[in-house]
C-alpha cells in the first residue's frame, strides 16, 4: 500500500518557503507586476475619491453657505472694489518695509497712510450697499459681510490710535468663529467671485 510522505517542514511546522501551507507540495503564487500595477492605481483613486468628499462637506460646503444668488449684485460690488483698490494702490507708503525701530515720526507717518486707506475702504463698503440684493435671504447674506467689514475698520482704527499714541506693537483682528475676521470676509468674496473686495492685507496681523 502506497503512502504519501508529508511535505517537510521546519522545527516550528512551518512550510519551507515558496510552498503554499495550505497545500503541501504547492508552490506559493506569486504577484504579478500588473497585478500590483492595479491595485496601487486602485489606491490612488480611492484616496482622491475620499479627498474629494473631504472638500465637498468641509470647504465647499462652508461656502456654499455664504452664495448670494443676485449675481448682478456681485458684478456691481466687484467693479466698485476695482476702483478703490487702485486708489489704495496710488498711496506713497512711507513705511518702506518692516522697521524695528521706527521713529515717532516714522509711527505717524505710518498711521495717516492706514487712515487713508481705510477711508477708502469705508467709502468703498458705503458705496457698494447703495444697492442691496433682491431677496430677504441675500439680504441677511450681505448685511452680514457689512457686519463683518466693519469690524475690520475698526480693528484698522485701533490700530492706528496706538501709532498716534506712539505706542509700538503689531495690527490685530477681531477673532470671530476661531480665526481673524479677514477669514470670513475672503470667503465671502471668493464665493461670490467678488475678491477685489477682500481686505486689502498689508498690515499683516492674524492671519
Amino acid at each position: 500500500m502506497r503512502t504519501d510522505t508529508p511535505a517537510p517542514t521546519d522545527a516550528g511546522g512551518t512550510p519551507p518557503p515558496g510552498q503554499d501551507p495550505r497545500t503541501p507540495g504547492a508552490p506559493r503564487p506569486k504577484r504579478s507586476t500588473a497585478t500590483i500595477a492595479v491595485r496601487s492605481v486602485l489606491a490612488v483613486v480611492v484616496l482622491l475619491i475620499v479627498a474629494m468628499w473631504v472638500y465637498a462637506f468641509g470647504f465647499a460646503e462652508r461656502q456654499g453657505l455664504y452664495v448670494v444668488e443676485d449675481e448682478a449684485w456681485s458684478e456691481r460690488a466687484q467693479g466698485i472694489c476695482e476702483v478703490y483698490e487702485q486708489r489704495r494702490l496710488e498711496l506713497t507708503d512711507v513705511d518702506e518695509g518692516y522697521i524695528p525701530d521706527p521713529t515717532n515720526e516714522q509711527m505717524l507717518q505710518r498711521a495717516d497712510i492706514v487712515d487713508q486707506a481705510t477711508d477708502l475702504l469705508q467709502a468703498e463698503l458705503d458705496e457698494v450697499f447703495e444697492v442691496l440684493p433682491a431677496s430677504a435671504r441675500d439680504q441677511e447674506l450681505v448685511l452680514e459681510y457689512r457686519r463683518w467689514f466693519e469690524v475690520l475698520i475698526s480693528d484698522r482704527r485701533a490700530y492706528t490710535e496706538r501709532l498716534r499714541n506712539l505706542e509700538l506693537g503689531p495690527y490685530l483682528e477681531t477673532k470671530i468663529d476661531g480665526g481673524p475676521v479677514t477669514n470670513l470676509l475672503v470667503d465671502f468674496t471668493t464665493a461670490n467671485r467678488m475678491k477685489r473686495c477682500a481686505p486689502p492685507g498689508e498690515l499683516g496681523g492674524n492671519r
